[in-house]
């Protein structure tokens, strides 16, 4: 008797314990699961992440973060495909310019700016179309210009030229000291060439003053490359062989973010101890621009809320520490910004480079060419510079004429 009372508890108990363990896996089956794609995190902030995720899960016990990494060159793809689906992820970490043109086509979430307070607000500005905000802003770089101050120094004992044209009246005697060039930029890559015309006021080419300031940028540039104080392959380098260039001594200075200064002290540090920071390049204006990435909720997404305190929580005021320390970026949130770190800096320039950074964000660009057709603009501007780069017989009259027919290309997209 005693026997059978015994293995009768003994299979209750089995039977208990297989109970809970299939509701248990009951339940995690039936958890949420919270899909968030992000662009080359992993190999720094690999640890950083799953911390958060972790402290994320036991807030939330009902939802499961699947967080995967996506190479850079693959983003764009991947994110239309998904968003053309039935299932995206819940958020994504996508750059500016390809979120806005989803927000055109009315494939995203947009957010309340009263209950966005912790974010800079210059920042929020940069992703806000026809009044609303389509995106948070996750973290960015201002860059600043890294030179070479033992050359430079046999030229001139002031401070480093702050608008390009400055640079431009000191170049004939910088050439002089023996750099292949003066100053290196992937001109044609992307919206390099629009963020320099907005600098000297250049948002549209309607109006007469549009066309003269923009025909002297233009005309500018023609110049320096005409006399070799660009490299010649200034309109087929990325951002990555700008700062190579800069490594191997061929340049006299770049433009770079902060994490492209911390390669150059691995890479070349006999080089990096020769140089010597300065506020970003400007024109007439006098203000910078910023790299910015972003985070945004497709409009398709299962889990929206859960998205959006996630996107609240990577944005934190101690996680945006933790990655701008790992990582050598700006943070987007605005207490963070008031943190020591980004006011205290020693006279090493990597260290310098940040502090600077942060002032920079206080006198951004705030105009554009505007929210509608960005790739083709950057496509028009850019081909018009390679056109008149490459004449070598180009006048200013050249050059006005080219600024004539983008301005009316211009017209005939906006019309459209």
């Amino acid at each position: 008797m005693i026997k059978k009372i015994f293995l009768l508890l003994i299979l209750l108990i089995f039977g208990l314990s297989v109970f809970f363990a299939c509701n248990k896996t009951l339940k995690k089956d039936d958890s949420k699961k919270l899909v968030f794609w992000s662009i080359q995190l992993k190999p720094i902030y690999e640890k950083e992440l799953n911390k958060i995720i972790a402290e994320f899960e036991i807030l939330h016990p009902d939802c499961r973060v699947i967080w995967i990494d996506i190479p850079i060159q693959e983003a764009q793809k991947r994110t239309l495909a998904s968003i053309l689906s039935s299932n995206p992820p819940d958020l994504i970490n996508l750059n500016p310019d390809f979120s806005l043109a989803l927000a055109q086509k009315n494939a995203l979430e947009f957010f309340d700016i009263e209950k966005l307070d912790q974010f800079h607000p210059e920042l929020l500005n940069k992703l806000t179309y026809d009044g609303k905000i389509y995106a948070l802003p996750f973290y960015e770089t201002s860059p600043v210009t890294i030179y070479n101050k033992e050359l430079f120094s046999k030229v001139s004992n002031q401070q480093f030229p702050k608008t390009y044209d400055e640079l431009f009246l000191l170049a004939p005697k910088l050439k002089e000291i023996g750099t292949e060039a003066v100053f290196a930029s992937s001109l044609n890559e992307n919206d390099t060439l629009a963020k320099i015309l907005n600098k000297y006021n250049v948002y549209s080419l309607n109006s007469k003053e549009d066309k003269t300031r923009a025909a002297k940028v233009y005309s500018m540039f023609y110049q320096m490359y005409k006399n070799n104080y660009l490299p010649n392959d200034v309109l087929t380098i990325n951002h990555r062989e700008v700062v190579e260039k800069y490594m191997s001594n061929q340049v006299l200075s770049v433009v770079i973010g902060s994490n492209f200064i911390n390669m150059i002290k691995q890479n070349a540090p006999d080089i990096y101890q020769k140089s010597q920071i300065a506020p970003q390049l400007s024109g007439d204006n006098l203000n910078y621009d910023i790299s910015l990435m972003n985070l945004v909720i497709p409009k398709k997404a299962q889990n929206k809320e859960l998205a959006y305190k996630f996107a609240l929580m990577l944005t934190g005021e101690k996680e945006q520490l933790r990655l701008a320390k790992l990582t050598n970026v700006l943070p987007s949130n605005k207490y963070t910004l008031q943190n020591e770190y980004f006011k205290n800096c020693s006279d090493d320039i990597l260290d310098k480079s940040r502090c600077i950074s942060v002032k920079q964000l206080d006198n951004l660009s705030y105009r554009d060419f505007g929210c509608e057709n960005k790739k083709t603009i950057n496509e028009l501007l850019n081909k018009t510079l390679e056109e008149i780069l490459l004449d070598e017989h180009a006048t200013q009259s050249t050059i006005e004429h080219k600024i004539e027919t983008i301005s009316s290309r211009l017209n005939i997209l906006q019309k459209n």
